[in-house]
């Protein structure tokens, strides 16, 4: 049975196991910890206590969404994972209200300078760009609000755009992963467990030997450039773990199962 996986949000639920259940309650002890840090330092700081509320509240939306997505503390967060919580799932999932959505940017601002403060934890240059983009938050947000709910062939073809807006701006962040897998083969938006997985797997590899080729002090198209070369060639190599198929088999394999197992449509009767 096929999953419908939105690139960003991690494998299907059904593709963990018991045990990286257990993970992310760890995870998540560690994060709930901080957070009770986080109450304190606001308080120190002569935030209103409304205001330290949505803090909170927002800064647990990020840690919930490493934890579950990503099995990750958000020592672990990389551009990708930021971009999309801010620009993506948290407008989808919060239903807060709408200061403490609006707020979202600020909240996540003193997070990471509690963060830096009392854990030391050194901040990425990229953090703080990603977090001063208020314009971009705040169109994603009031474009998601104003999808029209009536029509669900115009929701659909509204959020179909409202997705392509922040791949594009990804992509040219060479933070997304090309559609092409080789040999004629795309990605798709519907995917089964094991594609789903593939995928999150060769996303991790990209953020990883991205972020290392940046260090080098590479342009972004030529990071780009490489970052599909590997991409191709991590798809067509076979792997033991896969008894010796490439992740690109795997997957058309997986699609064709999927394809036998959907119920045929049924003949249209002569009598109608």
């Amino acid at each position: 049975m096929a999953d419908v996986w939105q690139e960003g949000e991690g494998v299907p639920d059904d593709a963990w196991s018991e045990e990286s259940d257990a993970d992310i309650g760890s995870l998540l002890d560690v994060g709930y910890e901080q957070l009770d840090g986080f109450v304190n330092w606001l308080e120190a700081q002569g935030l209103p206590t409304r205001i330290a509320q949505q803090d909170c509240f927002n800064a647990e939306c990020l840690l919930d969404y490493l934890a579950n997505h990503y099995r990750k503390l958000i020592d672990d967060i990389n551009e990708f994972e930021l971009r999309w919580f801010l620009f993506s799932h948290y407008i989808r999932k919060a239903q807060a209200d709408v200061e403490t959505e609006e707020r979202l940017l600020d909240s996540l601002q003193r997070f990471f300078a509690f963060l830096h403060t009392e854990y030391a934890y050194s901040v990425p240059d990229w953090v703080f760009s990603t977090l001063d983009d208020r314009a971009f938050y705040l169109k994603r947000r009031r474009d998601y609000a104003e999808l029209d709910s009536e029509d669900e062939r115009a929701w659909e073809e509204g959020f179909r755009s409202w997705c392509a807006e922040l791949e594009d701006d990804l992509d040219m962040r060479s933070l997304w992963l090309p559609k092409n897998l080789g040999m004629d083969v795309s990605r798709s938006d519907v995917m089964g467990w094991r594609e789903a997985t593939l995928m999150d797997e060769a996303n991790r590899q990209w953020q990883e030997e991205r972020s290392r080729l940046l260090s080098l002090g590479l342009d972004f198209d030529t990071v780009r450039e490489r970052l599909t070369a590997f991409y191709l060639e991590w798809a067509s190599l076979p792997q033991e773990r896969l008894e010796g198929q490439s992740p690109r088999e795997v997957i058309l394999a997986e699609r064709l199962e999927r394809m036998e197992e959907q119920p045929e449509n049924p003949e249209t009767s002569d009598d109608l």
